[in-house]
C-alpha cells in the first residue's frame, strides 16, 4: 500500500507491503527496508525492528496525525494512503464557485456512468462507477447543479486526477 507522510511540511512517499513472516517491506526514496512492529506494553508503546537495529518508539494518534517519541525526538506526522490525500485536494478544490470538474481520485476503469448531460443532480449524487484494484467505486457529485459535461465514456480508463465530469 503507498502513502504519502508528511511532517515539517516534506513529504515522503512511502510503500509498505506485508511478507510471509509477519514483518513489512517499506520503499521510500528508493530505499528497502524490512520493518517490524510490535506492541511492548500500553497502547502507545511499540518495539521497532529496522533491518539489525532496534528502536523504541511512542505513537500517540490524535485526530488525523501521530505523535512520535523516537530517540528522544518528538516529531508530529499525518500519514493518508494516494487515495486519501488525492480525495482530500479533489474535496478542498470543490469550494469553488462556478462550473467544477470531478477528477478521478485514482487509477482505474469507468465501469458505468450514472448521469446523462443536463441531468440536475445534488451534492452527493453518484456520477459515475469507477473499478480500481477489483473495487468499484461510486465517483460523487460535489455540489448540486447541472452536468455540463460528461468527459470519459464506460470502458475508458482513467489515470489519476483526470478529469470526469464538469458540474456547473
Amino acid at each position: 500500500m503507498k502513502y504519502v507522510v508528511t511532517y515539517a511540511d516534506r513529504e515522503i512517499s512511502v510503500e509498505v507491503d506485508p511478507r510471509d513472516d509477519g514483518m513489512w517491506d517499506v520503499t521510500s526514496d528508493g530505499r528497502s527496508i524490512v520493518a517490524d512492529l510490535r506492541g511492548a506494553g500500553g497502547q502507545s508503546l511499540f518495539s521497532l525492528l529496522l533491518g539489525q537495529s532496534a528502536y523504541e518508539v511512542s505513537v500517540v494518534r490524535t485526530d488525523d496525525q501521530y505523535r512520535v517519541g523516537l530517540r528522544g525526538h518528538d516529531i508530529t506526522l499525518t500519514v493518508e494512503s494516494e487515495q486519501q490525500k488525492n480525495a482530500r485536494l479533489v474535496d478542498a478544490a470543490s469550494g469553488d464557485t462556478g462550473p467544477q470538474t470531478v477528477k478521478s481520485v485514482m487509477p482505474g476503469r469507468v465501469v458505468k456512468i450514472l448521469v446523462r448531460e443536463g441531468e440536475q443532480v445534488t451534492a452527493g449524487t453518484p456520477l459515475l462507477i469507477l473499478e480500481a484494484m477489483k473495487m468499484e467505486n461510486e465517483i460523487r457529485s460535489p455540489s448540486e447543479g447541472t452536468v455540463t459535461g460528461l468527459l470519459v465514456a464506460e470502458g475508458a480508463t482513467v489515470g489519476n486526477g483526470e478529469p470526469l465530469v464538469t458540474v456547473e
